[in-house]
């Protein structure tokens, strides 16, 4: 089976481009939506961040307040560090098993959508990496529309990312999603590169 990894710049438009990959039949893992379940009430990967960051991070119900935990992680390189230490082993191993669930299902290709791709090593898994970029205000406008940060907010967040140049030189296909990409035109082109589409 064919493993792609999604990665790209916040605000730079991938789980829109999952949507279209899931068009042409190819299931889509979320890499954000399993962080979700591992940050659920009471499981043992929120005990353990609160140990780690501080009672202040979690819920009433015990599970994690995301955003109370990116105000501190955002605002030190070291603590983001650990962070990702500890949760990337979680996200990785999920990912092998749906990945597999996937491959037993007879599917010929699967899209792992993973912000921090890299930075979990989930793209010494892949076959493919796909970047998607985006122009920087872009990027800006869509994170301080999508998760109601301020724009100082938006460009803190994406300080700690990798920049355009890292996932240009570290993708085997990019898709450019500005105001007026074609989109499907370079998804179709890269599936046919992949030898994916019929």
């Amino acid at each position: 089976m064919v493993r792609i990894g999604l990665t790209g710049m916040s605000g730079s438009g991938k789980s829109y481009i999952s949507g279209i990959f899931r068009e042409y039949g190819i299931p889509v893992i979320n890499t954000d939506a399993i962080v979700h379940e591992l940050y659920a009430a009471g499981s043992f990967l929120a005990e353990k961040l609160a140990e780690l960051f501080g009672e202040k991070i979690l819920t009433p119900d015990r599970g994690v307040n995301r955003r109370a935990l990116s105000e501190i992680v955002f605002a030190d390189p070291k603590k983001l560090l650990l962070l990702n230490k500890t949760v990337h082993p979680y996200v990785k191993e999920r990912c092998r098993i749906l990945s597999d669930a996937f491959a037993a299902e007879g599917k010929r290709a699967v899209l792992i959508e993973a912000p921090q791709l890299f930075e979990s090593d989930l793209d010494s898994e892949c076959d493919y990496i796909v970047s998607t970029v985006s122009p920087y205000p872009l990027c800006i406008e869509r994170i301080v529309e999508r998760d109601a940060l301020s724009p100082d907010e938006a460009k803190r967040r994406l300080a700690n990312q990798h920049d355009e140049a890292f996932f240009r030189s570290h993708s085997d296909f990019v898709i450019e999603n500005a105001e007026s990409s074609d989109l499907r035109g370079q998804i179709a082109a890269f599936l046919q590169k992949a030898g994916l589409l019929a």
